[in-house]
């Protein structure tokens, strides 16, 4: 199996097998883009010529013969919503409704697609997210030229829902003075940004609540240097911080020197976790996806 990440400024690669039921990483790839990508800046042309010569370049690498590819893109080139539907309208309605909150909030003349998914028990609610073609197709195309099997894409936080499909996990990433958030759960999914203020949560929610009661549930994970000041913040609860190949193995020296440790988490999710049925997938249709999770014996 493979994972490739998009991101703004390189290409990451990884191949693994699962062995007696662990992940055993053989090939690892990192290749710098020849230049930085600017999803709102660039054109669809720049874009997916310079996504194409960073998988020329990562090809030499490694081999997509044969094996199943998950791509994950970052968060930030998405656009998102939660949305409470009155129990007078339809799914389709809450749906179109969806899609309209999110185009009136963020306006774009780009190409995209719409995915989400509904929550129809005590929230009352339907998820959207909308994302620009030029990342689904081509790459899905891409990954075909090369022989491999394109089964999932997805954002890079959504993978984590994979490593907690039952219980739901809320995942926090450190910034400058505060952290991004991001909340998956049979019942909701929700994001925003949060700092803890004089002993208090202040969130600024993208997308769902604004108490950190109902944003913060499930399994709290934390992806990032954590410091004591920081332990302090979560005092009281239960999180845990989150290790690179915490449940594989790695086949040699294959890392390359530049690799940081934030950027495995999201592979590591991947290769550990169950993503598919359980994250929305942008390689399938777009729509409403259904919640989907068999456990594995």
């Amino acid at each position: 199996m493979i994972h490739l990440a998009i991101s703004d400024s390189h290409l990451l690669c990884a191949q693994w097998s699962v062995k007696d039921g662990r992940s055993i990483l053989t090939s690892f790839s990192y290749k710098p883009l020849p230049r930085p990508l600017n999803v709102h800046g660039n054109s669809k042309s720049e874009i997916i010529s310079v996504l194409n010569a960073g998988l020329h370049l990562v090809r030499e690498d490694i081999s997509f013969e044969g094996d199943k590819v998950y791509v994950t893109i970052p968060d930030h080139y998405c656009d998102s919503v939660l949305v409470p539907i009155d129990s007078e309208l339809t799914e389709n309605d809450g749906w179109a409704f969806a899609k309209w909150t999110i185009d009136q909030r963020w306006s774009s003349e780009d190409s995209c697609q719409y995915y989400g998914r509904s929550f129809l028990g005590d929230s009352q609610s339907i998820f959207a997210i909308r994302v620009p073609n030029l990342f689904i197709e081509p790459i899905k195309l891409a990954i075909q030229e090369l022989g491999g099997d394109a089964v999932w894409m997805g954002t890079e936080s959504s993978t984590f829902f994979g490593l907690y499909p039952e219980l739901g996990c809320t995942v926090f990433l450190p910034s400058s003075n505060g952290y991004r958030y991001y909340q998956y759960s049979q019942s909701s999914f929700q994001n925003g940004s949060a700092r803890y203020i004089k002993s208090q949560w202040k969130l600024h929610p993208v997308v769902g609540s604004n108490s950190d009661k109902k944003a913060f549930i499930g399994n709290l994970l934390y992806a990032g240097k954590f410091s004591e000041k920081r332990k302090t913040n979560f005092k009281g609860r239960r999180i845990k911080q989150l290790t690179a190949f915490a449940g594989m193995a790695v086949e040699g020296e294959i890392l390359p020197k530049n690799v940081k440790e934030d950027d495995l988490y999201v592979l590591t999710a991947i290769a550990t976790g169950q993503t598919e049925g359980v994250a929305i997938n942008f390689f399938s249709r777009s729509g409403l996806q259904k919640y989907h999770y068999e456990k594995l014996e």
